[in-house]
């Protein structure tokens, strides 16, 4: 059978429209879409579109919550503290990372952390939304006791 081949703009409107169907907003669901299909782009197939159905089972199972009141619950001129809302990762950490950009451009330096939030997708994405702001970006996360070290 032949492969298929879809443009960035078919597969950008099929990924923004199954996350407006899960119930995200217009924005929500362009910045999740964004995120993802960059993974791809970047050649992180492990991290994009192919997570699709993923995130739906993730709403489906209410472990994500496809409209979050995403809020900075602590902060400083330099630091903040998010709480996610269980909000999907691909649109809290773009949020966060926005917070630190704010940050770094009014006092230099600018850390966020992050929590009650969902997988984000490739870090990369996150710390080079600093790059335009001729700023060094550095984004990181957790993960559950199933991942091992790297070279372990």
């Amino acid at each position: 059978m032949p492969e298929q081949l879809f443009s960035y703009p078919q597969l950008f409107q099929f990924v923004t429209a199954v996350f407006k169907k899960i119930g995200c907003s217009e924005k929500d669901a362009t910045t999740a879409a964004e995120t993802l299909i960059s993974a791809d782009l970047r050649g992180i197939d492990s991290h994009g579109v192919a997570r699709l159905s993923g995130y739906v089972r993730l709403w489906e199972a209410k472990r994500v919550n496809a409209t979050p009141d995403i809020k900075i619950v602590h902060e400083t001129p330099s630091t903040g503290v998010v709480d996610g809302d269980s909000g999907l990762g691909l649109v809290v950490a773009p949020f966060a990372m926005q917070l630190a950009i704010d940050k770094a451009k009014n006092v230099g330096t600018g850390w966020v952390s992050v929590g009650h939030s969902n997988h984000f997708g490739i870090a990369g994405y996150h710390a080079m939304m600093a790059l335009p702001n001729d700023m060094i970006g550095i984004a990181m996360t957790n993960a559950s006791a199933l991942v091992a070290p790297t070279f372990r």
